[in-house]
C-alpha cells in the first residue's frame, strides 16, 4: 500500500498540520508513505496522484476540514479517510454545527453582541485568533488584526473544559476517555495547546463521576453520528458549576500531534494508534 498525507495549508494551523502530518507518518509502519505539503507541493501531488492507494488529509481548519481537499481526491479518484466533504463543510462552520445541535437537545453558548464576549474564528481552529473581548474596541482590533476571517461572538460560559474522542475501530463506534483541559490562562488557547513552556494541564481520565463522563461521552457520540463523521472526531465543552453542559465545537480532523489530545486517550484506552489508521485506510480501499 503506497499513502499519500497531504499537509500544510494557508492558515494559521499550518505548523499544527505539518507536526500531525509527521507524527501520523512515523506511526505508519504497514505502508510506503508520502508527505506533501499544499499549496507548495500541490501540483506535484496533482501529478503523480496515480501512484498512490489512499490519501490521509491532514490539514487542520481551511483547506483541510472544509471538504475542499476531499473535494481534490474525488476528483482525482483517490479513496481517503476521515470523513467525508459534506460532513467537513458541515463541522467546520461553528454557526451552522450549533443549530443542528440544538435539534438533538444539546446546549451552545448564546450568540451575543454585547460585551463582554468571547470571539472565535467561524471556521477556524487551534483556538488560533480567539479571544475573550470585554470591549467594542477589543473585538474592532481583533478583526483588524484577522482582516477577512468571519468572528462568532458567544456568551462567555465559566466552568471545567472537557474534551471527548470519538472513533470507529472493529465496525463500533465508541467513545474514548473523557479529558479534562486545565487552561494556564484564560482558557484553551492555541499556547496552552502546542506550546511545550506552555501546555495546558490535560487529566486522562478526568475525575468526575460516571454520571458527567457517562453524559459528556453520550452527547459526543450523537453529535458524530448525527453528522456522519467517519473514523474519528473530538468534541470540546464547558460545564458550569451548576452541571450545566455546553457543546462549543466539534473537529472532524483532530490534532495529531505528540502533545495532541487524542494520541493520549487512545493510549488510556489501550489502543493502538498505528492499528487504527491501518483499519481505517483498509476499509477504504
Amino acid at each position: 500500500m503506497k499513502i499519500a498525507i497531504i499537509t500544510g495549508g494557508e492558515t494559521g494551523e499550518r505548523d499544527v498540520s505539518i507536526r500531525s502530518a509527521k507524527n501520523v507518518s512515523e506511526t505508519i509502519g504497514f505502508a510506503e508513505v508520502e508527505t506533501f505539503v499544499f499549496p507548495e507541493e500541490r501540483e506535484r501531488f496533482i501529478s503523480h496522484s496515480n501512484e498512490f492507494d489512499l490519501a490521509i488529509p491532514i490539514i487542520h481548519g481551511k483547506g483541510g476540514e472544509d471538504g475542499s481537499l476531499q473535494g481534490l481526491f474525488k476528483h482525482l479518484c483517490i479513496p481517503f479517510i476521515f470523513s467525508e466533504i459534506t460532513t467537513h463543510s458541515i463541522a467546520i462552520d461553528k454557526g451552522f454545527t450549533k443549530e443542528i445541535v440544538s435539534t438533538l437537545g444539546i446546549v451552545s453558548p448564546e450568540n451575543t453582541t454585547t460585551f463582554p464576549c468571547f470571539a472565535k474564528p467561524l471556521h477556524g481552529g487551534s483556538s488560533v485568533s480567539s479571544m475573550l473581548c470585554n470591549s467594542k474596541e477589543e473585538f474592532q482590533k481583533l478583526m483588524s488584526d484577522n482582516a477577512g476571517t468571519i468572528f462568532i461572538t458567544e456568551k462567555p460560559i465559566k466552568g471545567r473544559e472537557f474534551t471527548v474522542g470519538i472513533i470507529e475501530h472493529n465496525n463500533e463506534t465508541n467513545a474514548l476517555p473523557v479529558v479534562e483541559i486545565i487552561p494556564t490562562g484564560l482558557f484553551f488557547d492555541f499556547e496552552n495547546k502546542y506550546d511545550p513552556k506552555k501546555l495546558a494541564q490535560e487529566i486522562c481520565p478526568a475525575v468526575i463521576d460516571d454520571v458527567l463522563m457517562l453524559e459528556l461521552q453520550r452527547q459526543a457520540l450523537l453529535i458524530h453520528r448525527h453528522l456522519n463523521v467517519r473514523h474519528i472526531s473530538r468534541s470540546d465543552f464547558i460545564v458550569t458549576q451548576e452541571g450545566t453542559i455546553y457543546f462549543l465545537e466539534i473537529n472532524t480532523i483532530p490534532g495529531m500531534t505528540v502533545t495532541s489530545i487524542i494520541p493520549k486517550m487512545l493510549e488510556v484506552a489501550g489502543l493502538s494508534f498505528e492499528n487504527l489508521v491501518k483499519e481505517w485506510c483498509e476499509d477504504q480501499i
